[in-house]
Formats: structure tokens, C-alpha cells, sequence
């Protein structure tokens, strides 16, 4: 082999971040949920990590028989539990360290929480993704400024990808905060409200109803909804797998106002379908007769097809002395919208965003993605916390894609020479394109995406691969 021969290096794995520290007097445990055998958990940290949760989103204190409750579900999800306490020793010599030790709620309870867990999401490709989930974000606000999110996020994702996590995910309380660690938004939702009303701008639908919807018990549902939602899972874009708590929630086991009772003011309805199989779910409730229009609330809505979520519409739009209902989590691209006789029954009154990701491994993500069109790129990805900063080669065909990742091609002693990307993205913007809810041309026209070459005809192919004809959606909150 002689000096000007070129030699591809191998191409290295994704690469742990560094491990921000926590400022002096703190430190970090993390552990997991093990319960015994009648249900209960013996270690103190866990019960006040659960509480110092509740603290942290401005939730009531939970009694001992709801934190037992919550640690079942942790324990079913096999979570781990990351929390920041102040050393007491160190206190003590703080000005404040008397008042917290007399006033505080002890030194179990922590500072900071941070829950993770596996589940999988939809990528749109042939195979569910596996992804950590993350929840249980706080830091105590008597505590800021000291390092602890940015400790807690570095160190649990430098986990993550030593443990071979192709990426993470949440859904977040405040947008402005995760874009840092490279979290990008990936997926929405809406708040709609439907004028239930028969006449004049009121409901109807265009086409006859199928099938037949019947009143159940939500507390029998549990082992139904499992399997319309592992449909729905399989077929839907943006789709994360269920965790306990949303279980619990939707088959009325826990009200949200106290997980240690049922929710009284649950109902359900099913949609059988022609062939006699169960199509969908409906679980909702009535906000009261002091509310002006009747309204109903919908909590939760599955269904394996378009046609089953629409004979779901129909039937709560059809209940005796209901004017409105209404449902936060709707999709973005909703067949109701487009199933109406009068489109403006079907009122959007908010939306937001619902999934952000981290991409941990380009390779397995972007091989795990949907694509649209067949085409070759250069992909050049800049990420702060160097985890999957690189550049790499994308052959798309047949709606899936081939990637391996670059390195600089040696032709001579001393010499390197890069192959020049066609595309250049930081970590946050791949977590946005991933699963196809922005357009490429939509962030290329916002600055956050950059070709090599500007010409038309490169943004043109690029997005041909890129855009994928729907928007994707995830009902699961965590």
C-alpha cells in the first residue's frame, strides 16, 4: 500500500458526553424501584423522590397509600430513579444549613429527580425503535444555578448510550430548556372542541355509520385497550408505547385528582366493528351540568383505523343533552376534519408540542425512519455534547435507508482530507427531522438547516427523501 493510497478509517460508535458536575455540597444516586412482595417499597429515597416530583410540578402531597401507589407503577416499567441530595455534612457549615435542617423536608428528600425507563416508539420504518424515556424532571428552585439539570441530563444520557440506546425521548413542561442536550420537537398535538349540535353549524358526517359502539365498563378495559393500542402502536408514526400510569388512567383505576381511588367520573364506549372485533376506545367525562354548553372531556381515544376513531366521534356527538366535547390530544391530521359535512364544527382551540428526541445513534435512527423518496446524501451532524457529532452517508431506497458514518480520508502522511457533507444539521434539528413533522425546506427557509451546495435543485431532492406525506403522532404523555 503506498503513502497516496486512501484508507477509510473505521467508523467509531456514538461517544458518551462528558459528565457535567454537580457544585460542591451536592451528589447524585441513582437506583431502582424494587417493591416487595405485597406491593411495597422499603427504601425511604423512593417515596421522597415520588413526592419531590409532585413538589416539583405543583401537585398536592401525596398521602403514603398514593406513593405506594406510584411506586407500583414505577416498579411495572422497571424505572430508575436519579436524585440530587445536599450533603448534610456540608450544610451544616452554610448559613442557611441550620434552617434547612430544622424547616426542610430531611435528607432524603431530594433536590433534583430524574426518571428514566425502555419502552419503543414508531419511527415508520419495519421495527419499533427502542428509546429511553425520560420524566420527573425538577430541580428544587432553592437549589438553582448549581449544576444539577445539566448533571442529571449528562450523566443519564452518557448511560444511555453506553448501554447502546439509539435515542431518548420526553415530553416537556417548558420548551425552552432541552434544545441545550440536543432534544429536538418531533411530534404535536391539538386541543379541539366539537360542536355537537345537530343543526345548523353542528355535527354530521358524510358518510353512513359502520359497525356498532357500545357503553362498557372502563375498569374492565385493561386487557382491550392493551390490544388496540399494540395496533395502533405498530401502525401510527410518532407512537410510544404505554407506560403504567397512562394504564391506570385509562381504565379508570386511578382518578386524577387521587391515584389511591378510582375515577368515579370515568366512562367508556367501544366501536365493534363489522367482523365483531373492537376497533377503537373512547374513555371521557362529563364536566357537569354547571358547565355552559353541556361539554364532555375526552381522556383517552384509540383505534386501529380512521374508520373506528370516526363511529367514536359520532357516537359521543350523539349523546342525550351534549352540546360540546372536547379532546386535548388530538392529532394533527385528523380524518374527523375531513369526515364532516361542515368542517367548522371541528374547532381547533390550541395545540402544542408533544414528543422532543434525542437522537443517541444515527445509524440505527435514521435505518429505523420512514423515508419518501430514493436518493443519496452526505450528512454532516454537529452536536454540542459530542455524542454523534460526524459526518455520514444516507443511501435511501425503497423507503429505507443504509447509513454508515465517515471519517477523514487519509491520502498521504500528515494529510486528511473530509468528504463534504450535503447536508448539515446540529443534534436538536435531527431529533425534529426524525420523525417527519417538520419539512426539510421548512427548516432549511428557518436557518436550521444548511446545504453545502444552495441550489434549488439539491433542496428539492433532499426534501423528496425527507418529507413524509403525514404528520406523525403520539398519544402517550410521560
Amino acid at each position: 500500500m503506498t503513502s497516496e493510497t486512501p484508507v477509510q478509517m473505521a467508523a467509531p460508535a456514538p461517544r458518551p458526553p462528558a459528565v457535567a458536575p454537580l457544585a460542591d455540597g451536592l451528589r447524585a444516586e441513582t437506583f431502582p424501584v424494587v417493591a416487595d412482595a405485597d406491593g411495597k417499597v422499603s427504601d425511604p429515597r423512593v417515596v421522597a423522590f415520588t413526592r419531590g416530583v409532585g413538589q416539583g410540578f405543583y401537585e398536592r402531597w401525596s398521602s403514603q397509600e398514593e406513593a405506594d401507589r406510584w411506586v407500583g407503577a414505577l416498579t411495572a416499567d422497571g424505572q430508575r430513579l436519579t436524585a440530587v441530595y445536599v450533603d448534610p455534612g456540608f450544610s451544616g457549615l452554610e448559613p442557611w444549613g441550620e434552617t434547612l435542617e430544622r424547616l426542610g423536608h430531611g435528607p432524603e428528600h431530594p433536590v433534583g429527580t430524574f426518571a428514566e425507563w425502555d419502552k419503543t416508539i414508531n419511527a415508520g420504518g419495519p421495527d419499533l425503535l427502542p428509546a429511553r424515556l425520560i420524566s420527573a424532571v425538577t430541580v428544587n428552585p432553592g437549589f438553582r444555578r448549581r449544576g444539577i439539570l445539566a448533571h442529571l441530563m449528562t450523566s443519564r444520557l452518557a448511560a444511555a448510550v453506553e448501554e447502546g440506546m439509539p435515542l431518548a425521548a420526553l415530553t416537556v413542561s417548558e420548551g425552552g430548556i432541552y434544545g441545550r442536550f440536543g432534544y429536538g420537537a418531533a411530534t404535536r398535538e391539538q386541543r379541539i372542541q366539537v360542536n355537537a349540535t345537530p343543526a345548523g353549524d353542528g355535527f354530521a358526517l358524510r358518510t353512513p355509520p359502520t359497525g356498532t359502539v357500545l357503553t362498557v365498563d372502563p375498569t374492565r378495559l385493561g386487557e382491550t385497550l392493551e390490544e388496540i393500542f399494540a395496533a395502533q402502536h405498530v401502525a401510527t408514526r410518532g407512537s410510544v408505547d404505554r407506560h403504567e400510569a397512562t394504564r391506570k388512567i385509562g381504565t379508570a383505576r386511578w382518578s386524577p385528582d387521587d391515584v389511591s381511588s378510582w375515577n368515579r367520573a370515568a366512562r367508556a364506549v367501544v366501536h365493534v366493528r363489522e367482523d365483531g372485533e373492537v376497533g377503537g376506545c373512547a374513555v371521557f367525562s362529563f364536566d357537569g351540568w354547571d358547565t355552559d354548553p353541556p361539554t364532555l372531556r375526552v381522556i383517552d381515544m384509540i383505534a386501529v383505523d380512521a374508520a373506528s376513531r370516526i363511529e367514536l366521534w359520532r357516537h359521543l356527538t350523539s349523546m342525550d343533552l351534549i352540546h360540546r366535547v372536547v379532546h386535548r390530544q388530538a392529532p394533527v391530521e385528523d380524518p374527523l376534519a375531513q369526515a364532516l359535512v361542515n368542517p367548522r364544527a371541528r374547532e381547533v382551540i390550541g395545540g402544542q408540542d408533544v414528543l422532543w428526541i434525542r437522537v443517541l445513534d444515527v445509524v440505527r435512527c435514521l435505518q429505523a425512519r420512514e423515508w419518501a423518496a430514493d436518493g443519496q446524501m452526505r450528512l454532516r451532524v454537529e452536536d454540542r455534547l459530542g455524542i454523534i457529532d460526524g459526518d455520514y452517508r444516507v443511501s435511501v431506497h425503497a423507503g429505507l435507508a443504509q447509513v454508515e458514518q465517515l471519517e477523514p480520508v487519509r491520502t498521504g502522511p500528515g494529510s486528511v482530507q473530509e468528504e463534504a457533507p450535503t447536508l448539515r444539521v446540529d443534534a436538536e434539528t435531527l431529533g425534529t427531522l426524525l420523525l417527519g413533522d417538520v419539512s426539510l425546506r421548512t427548516l432549511h427557509a428557518a436557518g436550521r438547516v444548511t446545504l453545502e451546495s444552495a441550489g434549488e435543485a439539491d433542496l428539492r431532492r433532499l426534501a423528496a427523501s425527507w418529507d413524509l406525506p403525514t404528520a406523525p403522532h403520539c398519544a402517550t404523555h410521560f
